[in-house]
């Protein structure tokens, strides 16, 4: 932790006792499974081999989440304790998914369970996916699946409501992200409004905001100063 070399043979000792004295969060991050597979056959080679080779593109998918599995497992079995499970995914875009949500739930369901089963069976309560876009349509399968906090809620121009979703899907629905990053390039007032829209989030419970990805080459930076006092401030 402090950037000392530490020989391999000592690391899990060394690593196992600064977690114990730890008391900021630690994140596990376990790949993903079809986000890994668009990255590989890019998304029109993934739409056309749904239909010209099925079986080997379920293969792949079942081989990448297997890879993700096995490497948990060991960290976890090595006594590694994080607070949240983190998968990556990338699988929506401004309309919604990109692929079809009953293929999702055929072929990548059953690995979500898998993981989130591992995980539950260690102590972690909190297993997290990152995926861009319109998400709304994956939320219950993600749930299914016994994933419970969504990151980054990108704002795009699609308007997400995280609060209507939680009251939807119940308190086991957790969120991270959901704050226009935008406003930092306009004026105090504009971030006022932004944290304005944001409270009835935050006071909904399980929501951290936050922007999503990079802040734009226009940003402010007193105002990103002004943004994280006011947010100090307004919520403690």
């Amino acid at each position: 932790p402090d950037g000392t070399p530490v020989k391999q043979e000592n690391f899990m000792a060394e690593f196992l006792a600064w977690r114990g004295e730890c008391d900021s969060p630690i994140i596990m991050y376990v790949g993903g499974v079809i986000g890994y597979v668009r990255n590989l056959l890019g998304i029109v080679g993934l739409s056309y081999m749904q239909l010209d080779d099925p079986e080997l593109l379920s293969e792949i998918i079942s081989t990448i989440a297997d890879l993700a599995y096995r490497g948990a497992e060991i960290q976890l079995r090595l006594g590694i304790k994080p607070d949240v499970i983190h998968f990556w995914e990338d699988i929506c875009y401004n309309h919604g998914p990109l692929v079809q949500p009953e293929y999702l739930r055929e072929q990548v369901l059953p690995h979500y369970q898998r993981m989130t089963a591992l995980a539950r069976r260690h102590g972690v309560e909190l297993v997290s996916v990152d995926c861009d876009g319109k998400v709304d349509e994956l939320i219950p399968l993600w749930l299914e699946g016994g994933v419970n906090t969504l990151f980054p809620i990108e704002m795009g121009t699609w308007n997400p409501d995280f609060l209507a979703w939680r009251r939807k899907y119940g308190r086991e629905l957790r969120g991270i992200g959901g704050m226009n990053k935008h406003v930092l390039s306009q004026d105090r007032r504009a971030v006022d409004r932004e944290i304005e829209r944001l409270r009835p989030w935050v006071e909904g419970g399980g929501f951290i905001p936050c922007p999503d990805h990079r802040l734009p080459p226009n940003t402010q930076w007193d105002l990103v100063r002004y943004y994280t006092d006011r947010m100090r401030e307004v919520f403690q």
